[in-house]
């Protein structure tokens, strides 16, 4: 049983980014707090893919550990995903524009470390899918008639994940009604996420005990999906039995944009 913190369906939504380091782990003030059982795919992970239930779990063996360095990983390990998403995602082009360091105690504190978010939510909607995908592409306009697909990697850091797993919604149990739109407030531009309300038919998913060379891919958007879905809802979430003595949670993100 987890803990879920859900959106309750209200109006003005909006969460601030304008700072640097881990910050809140909440989305809003506005929770639905469920408690909901979140099915492990440990011993099922070939039952899940990125086209079919919106994510994935792969494995992955980056030449790379210097998580620490924001510069390092751009010019050392985005290359890599790059390959491996290439292929992974049978995309014709693989376009990187950003990374989350999730974590509470980085020694290196950024606009780039943010605290897991503990708040269901989906990193886009058709909004701000198009302005990302439009501002990534404006020395390449020839992709921009192509389908596309917005995809995160999600990977554990340094150890074991102890606390706050992330959980997944199977995109097929998810209505459009579900997704609430929230302004993302940066510190040079306005940003639209979506916030996800309670529904009975979701049904959720975490890879339990996750290591270092474990990962999951996130739908986050797709030009293809029916109007009103985003992408595949997510949250990190809390075992009701979680052990005090776990350790935080150290993730990295990186966010990319695979056409077609």
């Amino acid at each position: 049983m987890f803990s879920i913190n859900y959106v309750q369906p209200v109006g003005g939504l909006e969460y601030d980014q304008r700072y640097k380091g881990p910050g809140a782990s909440e989305l809003t003030q506005s929770v639905d707090i469920r408690h909901i059982d979140v099915t492990d795919i440990r011993n099922q992970t070939n039952d899940f893919n990125l086209d079919d239930q919106g994510f994935e779990a792969v494995r992955v063996a980056f030449d790379f550990d210097d998580y620490q360095n924001d510069d390092a990983i751009r010019e050392h390990l985005y290359p890599q995903v790059i390959e491996y998403l290439r292929d992974r995602l049978k995309a014709s082009e693989v376009l990187i524009f950003d990374h989350t360091y999730r974590s509470t105690s980085r020694q290196d504190q950024t606009i780039h470390n943010r605290a897991p978010v503990k708040t269901v939510h989906n990193d886009y909607t058709e909004k701000s899918a198009l302005h990302r995908m439009l501002e990534e592409t404006e020395q390449r306009p020839e992709l921009r008639d192509r389908p596309y697909r917005l995809v995160n990697l999600w990977m554990p850091v340094g150890h074991r994940v102890e606390e706050s797993p992330l959980a997944v919604l199977d995109i097929n149990t998810v209505a459009a009604d579900d997704f609430h739109r929230i302004k993302l407030v940066y510190p040079d531009r306005i940003g639209e996420i979506a916030g996800i309300s309670y529904n009975p038919d979701h049904r959720w998913y975490y890879l339990s005990d996750m290591e270092p060379g474990e990962a999951l891919l996130l739908k986050v958007f797709d030009s293809r999906y029916p109007e009103g879905i985003f992408g595949t809802p997510h949250t990190a979430a809390d075992p009701v039995n979680t052990p005090d003595n776990a350790r935080n949670r150290n993730s990295l993100e990186v966010r990319v944009i695979a056409f077609s």
